[in-house]
């Protein structure tokens, strides 16, 4: 008799073990949202604004299990939302000259953890290269480049809508770092003149 409650004892003992890891487990993939609409907007002293694509330098693969595309999207309606154009001469011409989402590593779980959760871990990378090219009126050229990069986790049990929620999460942080750089370096004496005062 005493045999028979040991085992059932150590039986709901496992159970409520693996309840515990399995709860902390799900816990851990909670995806954090970014939200990314108050950067500063830039009054500029131009006339003329485009935004120029080089398509050839895009790599954002449907691997997530959707069209990650829509990215681009986002970084047009950022780009045109950025820049007020309040001047009759000078202009600019915003390049997206790269923009890449690479798988770069799978972290796979081992000993008990692969035996408890099947799950595994993929490591991307997203990258922005964009420059900003000033014309003033005599066609003398001054020019921006910035470059960023992100790396991010996804788990395999993700569903596509927690893939999506985390790939726009990393466009989020990285447009936010490279807004902020944007900003520091149009304060300097170079960009003067095509500031709006």
């Amino acid at each position: 008799m005493e045999f028979k409650k040991n085992m059932i004892h150590t039986f709901f003992s496992i159970i409520a073990t693996l309840l515990i890891l399995t709860s902390c487990s799900k816990n851990s993939s909670k995806i954090v949202k970014t939200k990314f609409n108050e950067y500063k907007v830039i009054t500029l002293n131009i006339f003329e604004y485009n935004i120029i694509e080089n398509k050839d330098e895009y790599n954002l693969p449907n691997d997530l299990g959707f069209d990650s595309v829509f990215l681009l999207d986002k970084l047009r309606a950022w780009g045109n939302k950025k820049f007020k154009v309040n001047g009759e001469k000078n202009s600019l011409s915003l390049i997206i000259n790269g923009f890449s989402l690479d798988k770069k590593n799978i972290k796979k779980n081992k000993g008990l953890k692969k035996i408890l959760f099947s799950e595994e871990e993929i490591e991307y990378n997203l990258k922005l290269k964009i420059s900003l090219k000033f014309f003033d009126k005599n066609k003398d050229l001054d020019s921006l480049n910035l470059n960023g990069n992100i790396t991010f986790l996804i788990k395999d049990n993700y569903s596509i809508s927690q893939k999506k929620d985390s790939l726009i999460s990393a466009y989020m942080e990285l447009i936010k770092k490279l807004d902020a750089t944007l900003n520091l370096e149009l304060e300097k004496k170079a960009f003067s003149k095509f500031m709006a005062i």
